[in-house]
């Protein structure tokens, strides 16, 4: 029995490949595939506790890898320019969602879901397309980057506040209390970890030679995600601060070559558990509210890059093009889809899918969206345009 478990675990595993690398040969990203791969596992098996950890473990190093590559000045001086785009990403995909979903007559929780989940744009489908393209002007690879780690900082605070209106759990004092105390103690430990490893690099690196290194390295990264789960916060807000907290040391390819390699492990099983949470068994519930909120989730992204994008400093073609690159919604959206269970979840189950595949779509052609758009646009704004046309 423990043969066939291991023969079916590796072919498992080379399936998984297979499909992964055909569906990057056709320039989408492999999570596509894993989504796709649990949709159809899900019709057999429903999962168990362990595997759903094991996929928690992969979006943990996701964002601790994407900490790492901000460290604390620069992820400051990165949002002190981004924090207008932001407030009006909140303000846009968040607030207003909320508020197009109770008109359709969903309840509150029911609309915080939804907007929850329309408001934080995949990092690392667009991370990974952005590395894909090279030939994307730099000043809009480092906008839609920056509004990124906005999202990235912001959504865990939603996702921290989401089980008690979701899931209408009583708030109480010592709940508060304890939400506080967890973002004071990351805001000790990011202070002493960051002033450690820029005044210790050498004792920073020799850990890091050791033959053993990976295993001390995870388990500092869970440890920090098993905080802000003790304290009512998001294990990936944990990981996050983990990854800025050491993004100081100078060279940080050791710790990358250390981690993702286990990440590129366990993240898939992350996507495939979401997949499997897409039971098409139920029925699928494509109504107006569906279409309306796939042409708002694409418009509000839109709005938030242009207008956010000239608040930034750049050009209105560069800022429609950073709109047209933000519409891919995933794992911050999967994440809320825990919180909820039946219609409601297949419900966005199935937006968060269809988001990431228009998204994607829309991403490969933002430049040439961005020039059509401009052309119908400066006929609406001139002045604007010749201003532009004098930088």
């Amino acid at each position: 029995m423990e043969l066939n478990m291991i023969v079916l675990l590796g072919l498992a595993l080379a399936v998984i490949s297979v499909l992964s690398l055909i569906i990057e040969r056709l320039f989408f990203p492999s999570i596509l595939a894993f989504i796709a791969i649990g949709v159809a596992v899900g019709f057999f098996w429903d999962g168990n506790e362990v595997f759903k950890i094991a996929g928690e473990i992969g979006i943990i190093l996701l964002f601790f890898l994407l900490g790492l590559k901000f460290p604390l000045g620069e992820l400051m001086k990165r949002l002190k320019r981004v924090w207008k785009a932001g407030v009006l990403d909140i303000v846009l995909a968040f607030g207003v969602t909320i508020g197009i979903a109770m008109l359709f007559g969903l309840d509150f929780s029911q609309s915080f879901l939804i907007g929850a989940v329309l408001f934080a744009t995949s990092s690392s489908i667009s991370a990974r397309l952005l590395e894909r393209h090279a030939d994307k002007h730099e000043d809009v690879k480092e906008f839609v980057l920056a509004l990124l780690i906005f999202e990235d900082i912001f959504a865990p605070l939603i996702l921290t506040v989401a089980p008690f209106i979701i899931q209408d759990e009583p708030i109480e004092v010592s709940d508060i209390g304890k939400v506080f105390a967890g973002f004071l103690i990351f805001g000790v430990l990011l202070f002493i970890g960051s002033s450690f490893v820029k005044k210790q690099p050498k004792i920073a690196k020799h850990l890091l030679r050791q033959d053993d290194a990976s295993i001390g390295l995870i388990g500092l990264i869970l440890f920090f995600a098993g905080i802000g789960m003790v304290f009512g916060l998001s294990e990936i807000l944990g990981a996050f601060i983990a990854g800025i907290m050491l993004a100081g040391i100078h060279d940080v390819r050791p710790l990358k070559r250390l981690t993702v390699p286990v990440r590129d492990l366990f993240l898939p099983i992350f996507f495939i558990s979401f997949g499997i949470s897409i039971n098409l068994e139920q029925g699928v519930i494509v109504n107006t509210l569906f279409f309306v909120l796939i042409v708002w989730g694409v418009l509000s992204k839109w709005i938030v890059g242009r207008v956010g994008g000239r608040l930034y400093g750049l050009t209105r073609v560069q800022a429609n093009e950073a709109g047209f690159s933000l519409a891919p919604r995933g794992e911050f959206s999967i994440l809320f889809t825990a919180l909820s269970n039946g219609a409601i979840n297949l419900f966005v189950g199935l937006y968060i899918f269809v988001s990431a595949i228009i998204g994607i779509v829309l991403f490969r052609f933002s430049e040439i969206l961005a020039a059509k758009t401009e052309e119908k646009l400066e006929r609406v704004l001139p002045d604007e345009n010749k201003d532009d046309s004098n930088k």
